[in-house]
């Protein structure tokens, strides 16, 4: 029951999107110039070591579950300032250096200081110590321009942390279950 409550979490998920697009004529104005298609594996490793990805349908402690996300231009125009987001809920952890492409991703915690890998806070007697992976909170990569029917994909890996019914994202979706 707990690793389908999750799944249903890793399902809220929402993948962002944010551009400044090209001048489009009436005719295509109401067209969404980016399509989003969002891929949730479970990765696992056969006998000989080798990984594999499987539909998450279900998920446990220390599985690790990979985003794959892709973006493409529908429109004969470039998107301009193409940004991709992706929110890591409370429950899973980052994985580290898992952001592909990796030159141009950059991650969060909960105070959405956004930096490349890894993260580092100052402490109050001025010294610097790193973030831990399983407080990241954001995933983003700065895309650019995306071509006229070009596509780019990004990808990124969390492990399922140990939950109960008090993690927050949980409880909610306890609370609307019937």
């Amino acid at each position: 029951m707990k690793s389908r409550l999750l799944v249903a979490v890793l399902c809220m998920l929402a993948v962002q999107v944010s551009f400044a697009e090209a001048p489009v004529s009436a005719a295509t104005a109401s067209q969404q110039a980016v399509t989003v298609n969002l891929i949730q594996n479970k990765v696992i490793k056969d006998e000989k070591g080798i990984e594999k990805r499987i539909e998450a349908s279900s998920v446990k402690p220390n599985d690790v579950i990979e985003y794959r996300v892709t973006y493409k231009n529908v429109t004969d125009k470039p998107v301009k300032g193409l940004i991709a987001n992706l929110p890591i809920p409370d429950g899973l952890e980052y994985q580290a250096s898992s952001a592909k492409p990796s030159r141009n991703a950059v991650v969060a915690a909960e105070d959405a200081t956004y930096s490349r890998e890894p993260l580092a806070k100052k402490q109050s007697d001025g010294t610097t110590k790193l973030v831990p992976y399983n407080e990241y909170r954001h995933v983003r990569w700065d895309l650019g321009t995306l071509a006229p029917g070009a596509s780019v994909e990004v990808v990124a890996r969390a492990k399922v942390e140990a939950f109960s019914a008090k993690t927050p994202a949980l409880a909610a979706v306890k609370s609307t279950a019937k």
